[in-house]
């Protein structure tokens, strides 16, 4: 008996310390608010406060030349810079000579070379491909691959003459076997006229006269050898 009415008081004094099933659940409310914050509600007025905030815009690429950056240029072409370009000039193979108000002449520096003027002693004349590049097309005559035409010339700086061989017409990658070429006639020179195609890709060519390979001494052989070996004589 003595036994029951210690457990008895035991439980009394634990029921006394819990708080009741509501107290506890409104402590645990309190507690979890006390955790949450207000979240702010997004409204048109303040949207436009944060765009105006943000120091980059969609539009800033159209409006703003100075935040190009931000989103990346398209004047960035890859074209590099200058030296590059100048770089890329000197390793093109067609160097571009002059031009008029229908073409564009560029000279083939790699064909492009001195040889000496048959049935002569040291004269040397230019062998030299010329292409022609039409400036603008004409309504309903584009092509693709874009048509040029290939000409083909013998310069002669000593008579000042020039030769004409052949011209051929190309669309895309021209055929070894495409050009009529007329082989060299030393009746065929022609004098310059002045203000003439001719004259003017005659001196155009002039001016790259120290680029051009000279096949002539190339071999190694001179007037000197030149003579002993057509007569037979020794100098």
């Amino acid at each position: 008996m003595r036994y029951g009415k210690w457990l008895a008081g035991l439980l009394a004094a634990a029921m006394i310390a819990l708080p009741s099933g509501g107290e506890a659940r409104e402590s645990h409310f309190e507690g979890g608010s006390e955790e949450i914050e207000d979240e702010p509600i997004e409204t048109k007025d303040t949207r436009e406060a944060a765009w105006e905030d943000s120091e980059v815009h969609a539009d800033d690429w159209f409006t703003n030349p100075s935040k190009k950056e931000d989103y990346g240029s398209d004047e960035d072409d890859g074209s590099g810079t200058d030296e590059d370009e100048e770089e890329r000039k000197k390793k093109a193979r067609f160097i571009e000579i002059c031009r008029d108000e229908s073409f564009i002449y560029k000279m083939d520096r790699k064909t492009a070379h001195y040889t000496r003027i048959p049935h002569t002693i040291d004269e040397k004349m230019i062998d030299v491909w010329v292409k022609l590049e039409p400036l603008e097309t004409a309504p309903g005559e584009y092509t693709y691959p874009p048509k040029y035409y290939l000409e083909h010339y013998l310069i002669r700086p000593k008579r000042k003459q020039i030769q004409f061989l052949c011209e051929m017409e190309v669309s895309g990658r021209p055929g070894n076997d495409a050009a009529e070429d007329k082989i060299y006639d030393p009746r065929r020179w022609e004098r310059l006229i002045p203000g003439s195609i001719e004259d003017t890709i005659y001196h155009a060519i002039l001016q790259y006269k120290g680029k051009i390979y000279d096949e002539s001494t190339a071999n190694g052989k001179s007037a000197r050898d030149y003579v002993e070996n057509t007569f037979n004589i020794s100098l």
